[in-house]
């Protein structure tokens, strides 16, 4: 899990964060305050996570609140511990294809041992259990907004790299989890 949560930290703090691009979730909300704000990433991921936590404490089961705890507390920190240094500086497209491969194996780690980093994954939860709806769906619903505030932030292009990176990163989940069935199974 620590693994997981390290190649997310890395890829926010190397190829995201240095080109200001928000692609959902709570670490998107962070980097949109970063770019606009100056507030570390590290501190409103964990402030975004602790209001989660307390939704999902009223809202859901105990073990699955335990369970997004560990995510939600371990992921601003290694963002803490992480440096931001810019590792691709001199072009943005390759940067954020290089950065949600990274992120998107992260994920797809966390999902494959059922675990989370806490933030946005909870309100899909939450609009599940009481109204049948996807979690993809909701998901999607909260990443395509935090995608757009880059366009109000930044400019087009950047919502459009956050677009491109939200579907590079679902397909690096994709391909891991293939590769990962296929090689329980042998």
């Amino acid at each position: 899990m620590l693994v997981a949560l390290e190649l997310i930290a890395f890829s926010l703090n190397m190829f995201f964060e240095p080109h200001s691009i928000a692609a959902g979730g709570a670490t998107g909300i962070a980097i949109l305050l970063q770019a606009g704000w100056k507030i570390p990433t590290f501190i409103s991921v964990l402030s975004i996570n602790i209001v989660m936590l307390v939704l999902a404490y009223i809202h859901l089961d105990r073990q699955t609140t335990i369970k997004l705890a560990i995510g939600s507390f371990m992921l601003p920190l290694l963002l803490y511990i992480t440096p931001v240094y810019n590792l691709i500086p001199n072009n943005r497209v390759i940067s954020i294809i290089v950065g949600s491969i990274i992120f998107g194996i992260g994920l797809a780690i966390l999902y494959t041992l059922n675990m989370s980093s806490g933030g946005t994954t909870v309100p899909p939860m939450i609009i599940h259990k009481n109204f049948g709806v996807d979690k993809y769906i909701s998901l999607f619903i909260i990443d395509g907004l935090v995608c757009l505030g880059n366009f109000a932030l930044n400019d087009l292009i950047s919502f459009l790299l956050a677009v491109m990176s939200v579907g590079i990163s679902s397909l690096a989940i994709k391909g891991f989890g293939i590769f990962h069935q296929r090689h329980i199974t042998q």
